[in-house]
């Protein structure tokens, strides 16, 4: 996926969702829904911001190798600069190989559903699909405006950018991978990320 066909994509969005201005109470009633879920929900008042953020939770996991698909949410150069004094694995090249030896996925997520505390993504692109799966910490950025209230209104607008022409990998997400499937056990991580962190960003 190209930066050009990412900033396409959320332009598509920005046409069909609430508006820039944020709601409070989306955003309170999201973070409590998927904090009961285990997911750290943060919040980020810019790009700038937010790359300091993720800078902390890098450290804060002891992360080594990060893998990111195109960002527009987060200023990239200030992520890259702490990565570079850090000589972390930081990349953005994105095969197979990599993501499955990454510690961290990053990748940007279209909207998020205050009443179930969970994010949803056009997961078409198979390196995008890749980077929230496969890596055991998963970091999703959101626009803090993208928030919708409930699962029927975020089907509404997903009817509304695609106008009927569905395509092929939708992702909603809620909370990390849990499985209880073997001896009634709860098990996290099975299925895909062990942690799930969600980022909203205020201003682009």
């Amino acid at each position: 996926m190209t930066l050009k066909k990412n900033n396409t994509n959320m332009n598509r969005w920005h046409r069909f969702l609430p508006g820039k201005r944020v709601d409070e109470d989306l955003y309170n009633r999201f973070k409590c829904s998927a904090e009961a879920l285990t997911v750290t929900v943060l919040r980020a008042v810019s790009q700038e911001d937010a790359a300091h953020l993720i800078s902390e939770q890098i450290k804060q996991m002891n992360i080594q190798k990060v893998v990111s698909t195109p960002l527009n949410l987060v200023n990239i150069k200030t992520l890259e600069e702490y990565a570079h004094s850090l000589d972390l694995d930081f990349s953005q090249q994105l095969d197979q190989g990599k993501i499955e030896q990454a510690d961290m996925g990053i990748s940007e997520f279209e909207m998020g559903i205050a009443q179930l505390g969970c994010i949803f993504q056009d997961a078409s692109d198979l390196h995008r699909r890749l980077v929230s799966m496969l890596p055991p910490v998963h970091l999703a950025l959101l626009r803090t405006s993208s928030l919708v209230d409930s699962f029927v209104d975020a089907l509404e607008i997903i009817e509304k950018v695609y106008n009927g022409q569905m395509p092929p990998f939708l992702s909603f997400i809620t909370g990390p991978s849990k499985t209880a499937d073997i001896e009634r056990e709860l098990t996290i991580g099975v299925h895909g990320p062990e942690n799930l962190v969600v980022l909203f960003i205020d201003k682009e």
